[in-house]
């Protein structure tokens, strides 16, 4: 099989992360099960996708050591979702995976099928652990159960896609700088006012990179009235042909073609900060930016749910708690539940919502005094939890480097970055993911 320029990136950054698993002796390498005079070692493997996250993680260790001196935490911090995947795969073939991790929730399948994590199911057997795991947005646990109803994951640092807005250049352009485009005519029409009448250099940056075009692509499907979440529970089925979308696709390939976005590619890593240089006056990304943006905007600014058409919503993405199963004993596992409990209590999430921008993952941790204390300063950070409501599931499937990223996301740049004609593109793409899942079913 050839391998994509991404896959190439992530071979690499495995054997870059060697040492990660190589020197990670607390839950694999410690032999028996993990405890020594009564002390439970434990490893902790955790990304950071926003800039912000592994020093609160960093801080949240600390807390837990002092309140549970049983067990001893090593926290890992293990680099971007991909390079996480990278990391705990060469310590599960060590035989040396981390009784804990935070992983993309659309990773789940390819673990599951590996046999690499465990079930949450066996440890969710009180009143107490049910209301724990049912104390969570319903959104964002639809990507962490199975189709067996297994539960996989334990949701952390989770978003979805919201649409950031210049205010400054509304105004300067005429618009009503506190009403950002509720649909798609609106958007172009809002996008060729800041260009025309607030000197934006592009009206709508909606990130094309190879990894994320797919998440984006999904909340178009959505607004054009088709299913966005592409796959079915199983992972298993895809449909990425239907009239919904290719109506999605044809939609977003227009914007370039009106010369409203670039049709060059907008990168996912750099779209923020071309959004803080004034370069574009409406962006599309994650909710996971609102701390960024907060802290270094030198304009107004806005945030809100992404546009309605026949439909409306957006995927949720961001990391899940997962347990793993490889020289992991049962005590580690019990110790790692713990540790989960503890960094989701309602403060600690909504700590991590103040201070990232991620979503809290519970109503409880939206009603803290911190919480409530923080949106009476900064009101754009109710935008990402009144999206949830209309949340859908990220994209998930079995052998997901083939699916999205060989497949899917070069059907989707052919269109945007090189002018396919957007049904054959997915006429093709929907035939190759129908190969590669065959097997899975």
């Amino acid at each position: 099989m050839a391998l994509s320029p991404r896959t190439r990136a992530l071979a690499a950054t495995t054997l870059a992360l060697t040492a990660i698993a190589g020197c990670s002796s607390a839950s694999g390498g410690s032999g028996g099960d993990g405890a020594k005079d009564g002390v439970v070692s434990i490893d902790f493997y955790y990304p950071d996708q926003v800039g912000t996250l592994s020093t609160l993680i960093d801080g949240y260790l600390k807390d837990f050591a002092k309140e549970h001196p049983e067990i001893k935490v090593k926290g890992v911090y293990s680099g971007d979702y991909d390079q996480t995947l990278a990391a705990v795969n060469t310590a599960i073939d060590a035989r040396k995976a981390p009784a804990l991790a935070i992983m993309d929730q659309s990773f789940m399948h390819d673990l599951v099928e590996r046999k690499a994590v465990t079930a949450w199911n066996p440890f969710l057997t009180s009143d107490a652990d049910r209301k724990w795991k049912d104390s969570f947005y319903p959104q964002f646990m639809s990507n962490s159960v199975g189709a067996d109803g297994q539960v996989w994951g334990i949701p952390f640092a989770r978003s979805t896609i919201v649409q950031y807005w210049n205010k400054d250049y509304f105004k300067k352009a005429g618009l009503d700088p506190e009403k950002p485009p509720a649909g798609w005519d609106e958007l172009v029409a809002d996008a060729k006012a800041v260009q025309s009448g607030a000197g934006a250099k592009w009206g709508l940056f909606i990130p094309t990179s190879t990894g994320t075009a797919y998440w984006l692509y999904q909340a178009l499907v959505q607004q054009a009235g088709g299913d966005g979440a592409i796959s079915d529970r199983a992972g298993t089925k895809v449909t990425v042909n239907s009239e919904q979308n290719v109506k999605a696709l044809e939609f977003w390939a227009s914007l370039g073609t009106q010369k409203i976005a670039p049709t060059t590619e907008v990168a996912w890593g750099t779209s923020t900060d071309d959004f803080l240089a004034g370069t574009t006056g409406i962006l599309w990304t994650t909710s996971g930016r609102i701390g960024s943006i907060q802290e270094k905007a030198g304009f107004d600014w806005g945030v809100s749910a992404l546009p309605a058409g026949a439909g409306k919503g957006a995927p949720t993405g961001g990391g899940s708690l997962m347990l793993f199963d490889a020289g992991v004993s049962k005590k580690q596992k019990e110790a790692a539940v713990t540790l989960a409990k503890f960094l989701t209590t309602p403060e600690r999430a909504a700590d991590v919502s103040i201070k990232s921008g991620y979503i809290a993952t519970s109503e409880a941790a939206w009603n803290t005094e911190a919480m409530r204390a923080h949106l009476a300063k900064h009101p754009q950070a109710k935008a990402p939890h009144d999206a949830v409501a209309d949340a859908i599931p990220e994209m998930a499937t079995p052998d997901r480097d083939r699916v999205v990223y060989q497949t899917l996301a070069p059907a989707l740049q052919s269109v945007l970055l090189k002018g396919a004609d957007p049904r054959k593109a997915l006429d093709k793409a929907q035939s190759d993911i129908d190969a590669v899942l065959k097997t899975h079913r």
